[in-house]
C-alpha cells in the first residue's frame, strides 16, 4: 500500500477562541466553510499556526473535535499533537486516535534544538506505536544531523507515512523525496516557496497562508500539476506580496486579525503575543490593498 495518502493544500488551522481559551465554534465553522469552498483539501489542526507552545491541552482537543465536527467528510483532518511534555502528547494522540482524525503529526520533542538526533528517532518510534492512525514526522531547522539519514531512520518506523518538511532547501528536500523511491508522502511548508516543493516532488502543502488565500494557494498547485508553470508563478506572486506585508508587521495575531475582512471573528490570542489595535489593523489593510493582494481575500 502507498505511503502517499496526503496530497493537494491544507490550511494550517488558526486556533479561535475567547479570553478564556474556548473555542469560537462559529468562527471556526465559517473558517473551514470558506477554506472548502475554495478548494482547501483538508485542515492540519494545533500546529505552530494553531499556537500548539501557548495553549494548554483543553484548548486544542476542543479545535480538533470542533474542526472535526465541521468538515465535510471528504476533507482530511490531521492533528497535530506535539507539545513540550510527554504526558500532553499522549493525551493528544489518544484523542485524536478517539475522533478518528486522519492523521496525526509531532513536531520533535520540546519543540527545540534540545534532544539529539537519535533521541527525536526514538520518540516518533514511539509516537507511531501509540497512533492508531498513520503517523507524519517533521524536517525542521532544529535537526542537527544528516536529514537524508535522519528520514530514512524515520521512514523505517512502521505507521509513519511522511514527513512535513518546513525547511527552504530544496536540495534536501529532493534527497528526501528519493527515499523509498518516492514512497514517501512530502508535504511542503514554506508558504512563500510552494512551487519550490511542488518542483522537487512535493505531493502536497501545509500552510499558514492558505487559511486566508486558499483559491490563491489552490491556483498555485493546481496549475502547477497541470503544467501551467507561468500560471502558478502568477499565483505564488500574489501570495507572497501578502506573506511580505503579514511577516512584516507581527506574529499570529497580526495573521489572525485579517480575518475580520471574511467577517469571521478571530477572538484572542495568548500573551505575550499583541493583539494589532484599530490603527494597526487598517494599516495591514492599507499595505495589503497597496501591493494588491487583498482583493485575493474571499
Amino acid at each position: 500500500m502507498s505511503n502517499i495518502l496526503f496530497t493537494g493544500v491544507y490550511s494550517a488551522t488558526f486556533s479561535l477562541y475567547d479570553e478564556n481559551l474556548n473555542v469560537k465554534k462559529d468562527s471556526v465553522e465559517k473558517l473551514i466553510a470558506y477554506n472548502e469552498k475554495n478548494g482547501i483539501r483538508g485542515f492540519y489542526v494545533g500546529g505552530n499556526t494553531g499556537e500548539c507552545t501557548t495553549l494548554p491541552n483543553r484548548t486544542r482537543r476542543q479545535m480538533v473535535e470542533t474542526v472535526k465536527a465541521c468538515a465535510a467528510p471528504a476533507s482530511k483532518v490531521i492533528a497535530h499533537v506535539g507539545a513540550g511534555h510527554l504526558d500532553d502528547v499522549a493525551d493528544l494522540v489518544d484523542h485524536a486516535n478517539s475522533l478518528g482524525a486522519d492523521a496525526v503529526a509531532s513536531l520533535p520533542p520540546s519543540l527545540t534544538a534540545y534532544y539529539r538526533a537519535p533521541e527525536i528517532i526514538e520518540y516518533y518510534r514511539w509516537l507511531a506505536a501509540r497512533a492508531k492512525v498513520p503517523v507524519l514526522a517533521y524536517v525542521t531547522p532544529v535537526l542537527n544531523c544528516d536529514l537524508r539519514w535522519f528520514g530514512e531512520q524515520i521512514m523505517a518506523i512502521p505507521n509513519i507515512v511522511g514527513l512535513k518538511v518546513s525547511i527552504p532547501n530544496y536540495y534536501t528536500f529532493e534527497q528526501l523525496k528519493t527515499i523509498r523511491d518516492g514512497d514517501i508522502n512530502i508535504l511542503n511548508g514554506p508558504d512563500e516557496c510552494m512551487m519550490a516543493g511542488l518542483a522537487m516532488g512535493a505531493d502536497g502543502a501545509i500552510g499558514t497562508t492558505y487559511n486566508l488565500m486558499p483559491a490563491t494557494a489552490v491556483a498555485v498547485y493546481d496549475n502547477f500539476k497541470a503544467g501551467r508553470i507561468s500560471e502558478a508563478r502568477v499565483h505564488q506572486h500574489r501570495m507572497n506580496r501578502f506573506i511580505d506585508v503579514l511577516l512584516s508587521v507581527g506574529g499570529i495575531a497580526a495573521w489572525k486579525s485579517v480575518l475580520k475582512v471574511l467577517d469571521i471573528d478571530p477572538g484572542w490570542t495568548v500573551a505575550p503575543a499583541a493583539i494589532p489595535d484599530d490603527a494597526q489593523y487598517a494599516a495591514i489593510l492599507a499595505r495589503l490593498k497597496a501591493n494588491g493582494s487583498y482583493d485575493y481575500i474571499g
